[in-house]
Parts: structure tokens; sequence; C-alpha cells
């Protein structure tokens, strides 16, 4: 990923998770890499990584369960906000 030098990484992580969750590659109820294996993917340290994540979960499109770590959120309604949000921001 190439990251933008004027908007903050963990913005930018976030940004691709919901492009991801728009496009349907991950759906409800879909594990989340671990936060080693996406530091290592987006190329960045693990704290930002978690930082992002924990944005996103605040944000209701991850939930954490203790033992298993983070799923996306099974939520239809979020998801379902989040594609006409990103519509009618395209527009």
């Amino acid at each position: 990923m190439n990251f933008d030098a004027n908007t903050p990484i963990y913005l930018q992580i976030m940004d691709d998770f919901k492009i991801q969750l728009m496009k349907g590659t991950w759906k409800g109820g879909d594990k989340v890499a671990s936060v080693r294996e996406l530091a290592v993917q987006y190329g960045v340290n693990p704290n930002t990584i978690q930082r992002s994540l924990s944005e996103l979960e605040r944000e209701g499109y991850l939930y954490s369960e203790r033992t298993s770590g983070r799923f996306i959120t099974k939520d239809e309604e979020r998801l379902t906000s989040l594609k006409k949000e990103s519509v009618s921001y395209t527009h």
C-alpha cells in the first residue's frame, strides 16, 4: 500500500479496511488477521495496526472475542450504511 504522507497511516489503513468491506472482500463474521500479520502485510508498526483496529471496533465494524481474536461485524445494517455512505461520498 502506498501511503499519503499528509494523512495519518492508521486512518489510511482504516479506509482500506472499509473499502474491503464495501467491496465484499470480507463478510460479516469473518476473522481478521492478527495484528502481526496485518503489520507485515501493510509494512507498518504493529502499534499502528492496533490503533486502526481499535478505532474500527469503536466504530462498530469489528468486534473482539477474548480468546479468538477480532471479527468483522455481523451487523448487516452497519455494513449497508457504510456502502450508502461511500456512494454519497463518491458522488
